[in-house]
């Protein structure tokens, strides 16, 4: 019985095992909303709609972050912050290396799909959905 059980534990944490391939790492492009983060125990949710989005473009060795804030006719206006990024996989993880004159980090990605996003940066989980326009 104690033989099963390690077995399907074993099984089971292996089957949830969500890592991030080169394959799928073009799943990150596009326009992404913040629902919202995580700490510890405590889950944070950003007080009314959002005003800017997560714009991701990406290739095969890395990419670019921007923000933006989307219009009523179906443009989006972009901010000056734009941020380029590195992809590395290591230990079975994806990372987004980030660098800029002021300032160096990564970001984990701990789930991505086509609708949504996970990154982790200095203990924080930051949540994201994929963002539609409703128009």
């Amino acid at each position: 019985m104690f033989r099963s059980f390690i077995l399907s534990l074993l099984f089971f944490s292996l089957g949830c095992k969500n890592e991030i391939t080169s394959n799928e790492i073009y799943l990150l492009s596009g326009y992404w909303n913040i629902e919202y983060i995580t700490q510890k125990n405590e889950t944070f949710h950003p007080k009314g709609k959002a005003k800017l989005l997560d714009y991701y473009k990406v290739n095969k060795q890395g990419g670019v972050r921007k923000k933006v804030q989307p219009r009523l006719n179906n443009k989006f206006l972009v901010t000056e912050d734009i941020n380029n990024f590195k992809i590395i996989f290591k230990d079975g993880s994806c990372y987004l290396i980030f660098q800029t004159s002021w300032d160096q980090w990564q970001e984990k990605i701990v789930d991505l799909n086509k609708n949504k996003l996970v990154l982790e940066h200095q203990h924080k989980r930051y949540h994201y959905k994929k963002f539609h326009s409703e128009h």
